[in-house]
């Protein structure tokens, strides 16, 4: 469980994490198993995309990983990427980053997307709430379905 002592915050991506954070992301599935190139993944970070937040995480100074954050989508923000690196997972700093997203959105949804067979991402977005909503079949490319999530977030 991730220490309440440690310090989490999110940052804008900028130039000068681009290269670690493709790298990182790379050398992990699925992009690793999709053979994403380093410099795909910097073009996506680093692109003009006024519906895209981009931002390092970041646990007592330390790169933790990476969200990107669209909206607006289906009445809600969609969460397109979200990466912990080695170190920093089952640590409860991806329940604090959903908690991040739901609490700077207005809508009354929260979106995202996994990978079929990312067995362990669809059980932690259960856990923070996430239902199954569709099947996305050959979504990425032929053979690589998703499953879309939505998590339903009270407002008064």
């Amino acid at each position: 469980m991730a220490d309440d002592r440690e310090d989490f915050s999110l940052l804008p991506v900028g130039g000068q994490h681009v290269r670690g954070l493709s790298t990182a992301l790379c050398s992990m599935d699925p992009w690793l198993a999709m053979k994403y190139s380093r410099e795909a993944v910097e073009f996506y970070l680093l692109q003009a995309d006024q519906a895209l937040s981009r931002h390092v995480v970041m646990i007592s100074g330390q790169v933790a990983g990476v969200l990107a954050v669209r909206g607006p989508w289906l009445f809600g923000p969609l969460i397109e990427l979200m990466a912990l690196f080695d170190g920093y997972r089952s640590r409860g700093v991806g329940k604090k980053i959903v908690e991040w997203t739901a609490q700077r959105c207005e809508a009354k949804n929260l979106w995202v997307t996994v990978s079929s067979d990312n067995f362990r991402a669809q059980k932690f977005y259960e856990r923070q709430g996430f239902r199954k909503t569709a099947l996305l079949e050959d979504l990425i490319k032929p053979g690589w379905d998703e499953i879309l999530l939505r998590k339903r977030i009270a407002r008064p």
